[in-house]
């Protein structure tokens, strides 16, 4: 019965991931998500999220596409007159400039929102719901294993309705 099926049932692996690390750029990050997408036929396939290593090897962290977004408004603040004219503005503009973004900058943690490998597809939907995210890490004995996304869960919502 699917409201019994653990998570593991349904994650991608952690080896099917992309992977990125911390330190990179968001033009970095977003290089990796683009080049991870194919097209079949007009339709756009691919993960929307990478996931983000350490600089020993540790995942630390999810950063999606909403995430690169997010990165696009910080870069908008780049340009704007009236950051740029507060006495305070050119110095924090400058530094975020010639540093540029970083991939830790805009990530979410890889325990802000999880899920532990056992628990029930009912539960993760509740989560990915509760932190209004589209993917979970997967987590087992505190370890990453892999990741659940809401088209995972999607693809077996059915099963909820048959009587």
């Amino acid at each position: 019965m699917v409201r019994n099926k653990a998570v593991e049932e349904i994650m991608i692996p952690v080896e099917d991931y992309q992977k990125i690390a911390e330190d990179a750029t968001v033009y970095d990050a977003i290089k990796v998500i683009q080049n991870s997408f194919h097209r079949d036929g007009m339709a756009w396939h691919g993960h929307r999220s990478v996931l983000v290593i350490n600089n020993c090897s540790q995942f630390v962290g999810v950063l999606t596409i909403r995430g690169l977004l997010k990165a696009a408004g910080l870069q908008e603040l780049l340009d704007d007159i009236g950051i740029k004219s507060e006495s305070w503005g050119w110095y924090y503009m400058q530094r975020l400039k010639e540093n540029s973004i970083r991939v830790r900058d805009v990530m979410r943690p890889i325990n802000s929102a999880s899920v532990n490998a056992g628990d029930s597809i009912y539960e993760a939907a509740k989560v990915l719901l509760k932190y209004n995210v589209n993917s979970l890490p997967v987590l087992r004995n505190n370890q990453l294993v892999g990741v659940v996304r809401v088209l995972d869960i999607f693809a077996v919502i059915k099963n909820y309705f048959v009587v």
